[in-house]
């Protein structure tokens, strides 16, 4: 009895379909149904023909069914039920049914059975079927997002640098990530438990596990450095940290430790012990010099690691923005302008907008973005963006901009070279709070050996933004490039802005040099090399999509949120999209596709397992040498010439930016093409 009072509740509508030839039978279920109070609409069938078709319709939650029927029976129908729809309960409504049709029923997949003179059990057996197929659903949705769950965190772990493991809480160790094993050669079964210790050298072993087990027992972090026997029979050093893992109730349930590789550290520490040994004679001197080379050295260390971190983060934000950011744009431009949820679309969009910047930030500090370098006339873009600087400034600040005429073009990305500008030029308002004046200036210089700038020799591009502020004492001047380096204070500042400046001009093949005097302000020069060509006259993107003619679309991307909502920013401007989840299966969708129904262009993401976007372009290539092919990425290090002539649009964007660029690929490839 407790059970089935645990089903009396039903929030919503049921739907049922019954199958029932006696209408005086079906209004007795009608009636017995609405006497429970629960809440229904029932569509009503006789025939083989009309059942198969209401099941083929769909939109029901249950289904109540006589089982014997002129020309036709319940089993019969049970079997159309369970090949149409197997999930939707079906429940036997009958006045003769024994015990041994009962048993053969359940047999073949009925849920349950009520006969018809005891129809006052039929709306609990309803309640309770209903609530059973709701928990096997909502059951396999949660299996369904702990499996999505646990790839994520697969993926992550074994494409972290170091080596990562767990273990429980007695120290015995039950997962690894996949680097351990490229580096070591061995095998879970070997490892499981107590087992790394056959990887360990045996002079410093009974001292790391004494010191392990320590830390076992008193509940302490645990940090050692100690040498592991590679795959090849070498020994690397490797400083390994865990610490423990607790319950609500402060109780250690597992141990989770990390093994990163300190090789080279070990060997500049000890070649230094070495010079001494050697050299007391000149001790203070080596000492000094050896020093100053490890602090290099690990700040190049430190730098480089910070950078392939936010350069790997960002990628994965930039997939994660993408789907937010298009389906965002899809949904204002399908409401009405009146709708007061336009209000809350534009936050979001702005807020997405601000992390877009924040990781386009990240990038250009890893230098790690997909920069889109070409002619720029410097000179034309200051002067352009010279009401936005000036509107951002405010009131207190006057602007000033120079420029040198006649200059060649230099060879940046313009959107991120107005993105280091504007980063400076309010870096500069901050450090005038009480007005003052700024100036941008553009100018041509030439660099010969022994420069300042420490660039080649040649010709280049300078813009100088000089202002009147606090400016920067030494020690601040020196780690102002520094990532995560503000002075101006908590949740004033990301400390990014001179890091991406400084990632901007360095990838591009310049220069940031910076000088400041404390109350006399602060000079900041870029330096961008001379471009061969002219400038190029960039068509700007519109607000609203550009909706060219319609085009086949085959659009590849591995991670599902992105290509979903990629298809359907392409659907809603009218174009055909095939859907590819790897390069494999693009290649398969181009040799299956008649003649006639292939794509007119291929969108395609880079960072994809087994094979990259510039492979697949490659292979496509050399079947399809005419079809267009757009490579659309959030990060990737693109280097060599398999990427050259490669157009690009960077991840996230809005509808407006796809429809463009498709449009300029299929104006290029008709110019391209003829008549």
């Amino acid at each position: 009895m407790s059970r089935e009072t645990d089903h009396t509740a039903l929030v919503r509508e049921v739907s049922i379909l019954h199958l029932e030839d006696d209408p005086h039978d079906a209004a007795l279920v009608r009636e017995f149904l609405a006497a429970s109070g629960l809440p229904f609409r029932i569509e009503r069938v006789w025939t083989r023909e009309h059942f198969a078709a209401a099941l083929a319709r769909g939109g029901f939650d249950i289904v109540l069914a006589d089982h014997q029927l002129p020309g036709f029976d319940g089993v019969a129908a049970l079997a159309i039920a369970r090949a149409t729809a197997p999930a939707l309960p079906f429940i036997f409504v009958s006045g003769a049914f024994g015990e041994e049709l009962a048993v053969e029923a359940m047999r073949h997949g009925a849920t349950d059975y009520v006969v018809k003179h005891r129809l006052e059990r039929l709306p609990l057996v309803v309640r309770r079927a209903l609530a059973e197929t709701a928990e096997r659903t909502e059951r396999r949705r949660a299996e369904t997002a702990l499996r999505h769950s646990e790839e994520q965190f697969r993926t992550l772990a074994d494409n972290m640098d170091q080596f990562a493991w767990m273990a429980d809480a007695s120290g015995a160790i039950y997962w690894y990530n996949k680097r351990w094993f490229d580096y070591t050669g061995t095998t879970i079964e070997a490892m499981r438990g107590w087992g790394w210790r056959a990887v360990h050298h045996p002079d410093h072993l009974d001292r790391v596990e004494q010191e392990y087990r320590r830390c076992l027992s008193s509940g302490d972090t645990w940090e050692d450095t100690f040498p592991l026997r590679g795959r090849d029979g070498a020994y690397r050093w490797f400083l390994s940290r865990a610490r423990p893992i607790r319950d609500a109730h402060g109780r250690i349930v597992r141990w989770f430790g990390t093994n990163t590789d300190v090789t080279a550290q070990r060997e500049a520490e000890a070649a230094l012990w070495r010079l001494n040994e050697t050299l007391e004679q000149r001790v203070v001197a080596a000492i000094a010099e050896r020093e100053s080379m490890l602090a290099k050295l690990h700040e190049a260390q430190r730098l480089e690691t910070i950078g392939h971190l936010t350069g790997g983060f960002a990628h994965d934000f930039n997939n994660l923005l993408t789907p937010i950011i298009g389906n965002l744009d899809l949904l204002r431009r399908r409401l009405p302008e009146a709708d007061r949820s336009q209000r809350l679309i534009a936050s979001a969009l702005q807020g997405a907008e601000r992390a877009k910047t924040l990781v386009q930030r990240l990038l250009a500090f890893a230098r790690r973005q997909v920069l889109e370098p070409r002619p720029v006339d410097v000179a034309v873009l200051v002067e352009g963006m010279a009401d936005f600087v000036a509107r951002s400034l405010g009131p207190q600040i006057a602007l000033t901009v120079e420029a040198t005429p006649n200059l060649p073009a230099a060879r940046v990305d313009p959107t991120q070279l107005e993105l280091a500008i504007l980063n400076l030029a309010v870096n500069a308002r901050d450090a005038m709070p009480d007005g003052g004046t700024l100036t941008v200036a553009v100018d041509g210089q030439t660099v010969g050996a022994g420069h300042r700038s420490g660039l080649r020799h040649g010709d280049f591009v300078r813009v100088t933004v000089t202002d009147t502020g606090t400016g920067m004492d030494a020690t601040t001047l020196a780690r102002a490039i520094e990532p995560f380096y503000s002075t101006k204070g908590i949740g004033k500042g990301t400390g990014l802005g001179l890091s991406m400046v400084h990632g901007l001009a360095a990838q591009s093949g310049g220069a940031l040099l910076l000088a400041s005097t404390p109350g006399a302000g602060t000079r900041a020069e870029i330096w961008l090399p001379v471009a061969s060509e002219r400038a190029e006259v960039a068509d700007p993107v519109p607000h609203a999509p550009v909706r060219g003619r319609s085009v086949t679309v085959l659009l590849v991307d591995d991670e599902p949120l992105v290509r979903a909502t990629t298809a359907s920013m392409l659907s809603d401007l009218g174009h055909r999209v095939i859907e590819a989840g790897s390069g494999a299966q693009a290649l398969d969708c181009l040799g299956t596709l008649t003649d006639g129904g292939g794509p007119d262009l291929v969108i395609t993401d880079y960072l994809m397992p087994a094979m990259n976007g510039a492979e697949l372009a490659q292979r496509i290539r050399a079947r399809h040498p005419e079809l267009p092919i757009l490579l659309a990425t959030g990060y990737a290090s693109l280097t060599g010439n398999a990427m050259a002539d490669l157009p690009l649009l960077p991840k996230p964007f809005q509808q407006a930016e796809l429809a463009a660029t498709i449009e300029r690929l299929m104006r290029k490839g008709a110019h391209v093409a003829g008549p």
